[in-house]
């Protein structure tokens, strides 16, 4: 078990350097000069060359890409992260300020999909080929298939601006309202939330499915278990092997998401300080953005092969 786990901490690593120059080159080779982004924002029209020189020094612009890459993945390392260009913040400390915004956007997407795709999924399975199953089929499949950003303007439509149920925008603390924190987040996580869900539905309907039709469970019912007993005690558990590698990749998909979604409610996140920056060419903000994401979703599948240990007894044979 700890070779594999080493195998797949030394894979995950490689994977990392090659997303870091991915990532680094990206940010090189988007259209305009930041420098010179930054002194039209600020209505200083054409600069002197000594101006903008010394601005390309200071945010070390200057040097050669392989001395800039370095001393990007140096300082990243110790916690540095660089100075926005547009705003002149530290990176680190823009960072931190939206890191807890996103982090209660995935927590309350990711109880969305857990909440209804395994609910879901769960009842299709034991429900086979009845009308409540090609129901929750065609609800996965219109789950995995709806654009984020058509149904969230559907929702915005249906819920604020005919019903008024929910606000249409707009993010408000957790501190200074609870209530007012719940409604602002109810939709943008519902919509995250439903990306990953219908794939979690399918892929625990099928995975249930094949268990059920074990010899094993058959044994169990012969033993007189209930239908409940034998799900909970015996299905369920092999069930998860496969599903557990969704629920990975799903964490992209939820990722990928909120890039669209905080910018669509204007929620003050991570993903819509990473699309301003965007919009600004700032890459050091650009750069760190892209680099937490995949440390994230690496780091996400890792634990996805730690939960495989657990699951399936095989993995530590293997290993």
């Amino acid at each position: 078990m700890k070779s594999y786990l080493l195998k797949r901490l030394l894979y995950s690593l490689l994977t990392l350097w090659l997303v870091s120059l991915f990532i680094f080159a990206i940010a090189r080779i988007l259209p305009g000069d930041p420098v010179q982004g930054v002194l039209m924002a600020s209505h200083m029209g054409i600069a002197d060359n000594n101006l903008i020189e010394g601005l390309r020094a200071k945010f070390g612009i200057d040097q050669p890409l392989p001395i800039q890459y370095l001393v990007w993945v140096k300082n990243f390392i110790i916690g540095d992260f660089g100075v926005s260009i547009a705003s002149g913040e530290k990176v680190f400390e823009m960072f931190m300020k939206r890191l807890p915004v996103t982090l209660e956007l995935f927590m309350g997407s990711a109880i969305w999909s857990m909440l209804i795709g395994f609910s879901c999924g769960i009842i299709s399975a034991v429900r086979r080929n009845s009308f409540l199953d090609h129901l929750l089929t065609v609800g996965a499949v219109l789950g995995l298939s709806i654009p984020v950003f058509w149904e969230g303007i559907v929702l915005i439509y249906l819920l604020s601006v005919m019903t008024h149920i929910l606000p249409p925008s707009g993010y408000v603390p957790f501190t200074e309202s609870i209530t007012g924190n719940l409604l602002a987040m109810a939709m943008p996580t519902f919509i995250m939330g439903t990306q990953g869900a219908g794939l979690i539905a399918r892929y625990v309907r099928s995975s249930l499915l094949s268990v059920l039709g074990q010899d094993f469970i058959r044994t169990a019912y012969a033993k007189g278990l209930s239908e409940r007993q034998v799900l909970i005690r015996h299905a369920l558990k092999p069930a998860m092997i496969p599903v557990t590698t969704v629920a990975g990749l799903t964490f992209g998909y939820v990722t990928a998401g909120s890039f669209i979604v905080e910018y669509m409610f204007a929620i003050p996140g991570l993903g819509r300080m990473g699309v301003n920056a965007i919009f600004a060419n700032d890459f050091p903000v650009i750069q760190a953005t892209l680099f937490i994401v995949a440390i994230n979703i690496l780091a996400v599948n890792f634990l996805v092969d730690v939960l495989y240990g657990y699951l399936d007894p095989r993995v530590k044979v293997r290993s």
